[in-house]
């Protein structure tokens, strides 16, 4: 009877041992996320590739820097998996697309409007060149609310700029290409560093998330296990960043190429707007949807089950015993 009992612990004892190995040998799912640039606004999902969060999910994820009218596009064709950008997934859902956003990675916008030094208000830009992504992209909206503070229209007061990339905004500036450009940390504190001006920032009059994790509906339905999986090592990114300022100012250094006294800089500015839980509440959601419907000129009501659906965030949040905000 000993021996059988014998027996039967070395048994469970390499079925315990060889689980782990069994599954660490499975293949890596290929994860492909879309951004539309690599700027702080999306530092978790690296934080979350460096870091090997990812790849602890099984999952090894590319970031591909692509505009958002194109990554809404990927997503529907299932050419990429996931958007950054959810901002432009949400209005890309107001206007009827199949995607919704999951996941938000902050509450606020970090993005601000600089100017040639010679501009010292908003009122003074009317009839500039001002750069922003593109139609349809957050920084279109983020530009509108700041100018109405000056009265002022994107169409009809400045020459609207499109152009793709924070980084090629930040060299059209730099470069006399344009008089102003909205642009998140690091780009604008490498201009406001040059003797550029500071406008706005766009947290001083616009509430709501910019980045975060938008999927197609599809997504939602074949591969909801995957999704947890990705919010879940993005939790853990956001969990990092606040907890551990030297080891997430390196990675921020070292992937935008920044000076260090840059990276800790917007370090600072990322930790005070950013969301611990992936969470927004429903009335800055509310405001989201109520600014898309009017800038794209959707007479009908737009639920938010249309464009957001938190129920695998929440149900990761239980998981991990991460107490939401109450949002």
């Amino acid at each position: 009877m000993l021996t059988t009992c014998r027996r039967l612990l070395v048994l469970l004892s390499y079925a315990f041992i060889l689980t782990p190995l069994c599954s660490s040998a499975q293949p890596l799912e290929k994860v492909r996320v879309g951004m539309p640039s690599f700027s702080l606004s999306f530092i978790a999902p690296r934080v979350a590739q460096v870091n090997g969060l990812f790849r602890a999910e099984g999952l090894e994820v590319e970031l591909i820097q692509m505009a958002t009218s194109i990554t809404i596009v990927a997503l529907t064709t299932k050419g990429i998996d996931y958007s950054t950008s959810s901002g432009g997934g949400l209005r890309s859902a107001v206007r009827g697309l199949p995607v919704k956003a999951v996941m938000s990675f902050n509450r606020r916008p970090l993005h601000v409007l600089v100017a040639k030094p010679e501009i010292r208000s908003l009122s003074e830009l009317k009839g500039r060149i001002v750069g922003f992504a593109g139609y349809g992209d957050t920084t279109e909206f983020l530009l509108r609310a700041i100018l109405r503070q000056a009265n002022m229209d994107l169409e009809k007061d400045v020459q609207a700029l499109q152009i793709a990339g924070s980084g090629p905004r930040l060299t059209a500036l730099l470069g006399d290409k344009i008089d102003s450009a909205i642009l998140p940390p690091p780009f604008n504190f490498e201009a406001e560093a040059k003797g550029f001006r500071r406008l706005m920032a766009a947290a001083d009059v616009f509430e709501g998330s910019v980045s975060g994790f938008t999927v197609s509906i599809d997504k939602l339905k074949e591969n909801p296990g995957q999704i947890k999986r990705m919010i879940r090592a993005v939790l853990k990114a956001q969990a990092f960043i606040k907890e551990h300022k030297s080891e997430s100012v390196r990675i921020m250094s070292d992937w935008l190429k920044l000076e260090p006294s840059v990276a800790a800089a917007s370090y600072d500015i990322y930790v005070r707007s950013f969301s611990p839980d992936g969470l927004v509440s429903e009335e800055s959601l509310l405001l989201d949807v109520n600014r898309a419907r009017q800038a794209l000129k959707v007479k009908e009501e737009v639920p938010l089950s249309r464009v957001v659906d938190f129920g695998i965030l929440r149900e990761t949040l239980s998981e991990m015993k991460i107490t939401p905000s109450g949002r």
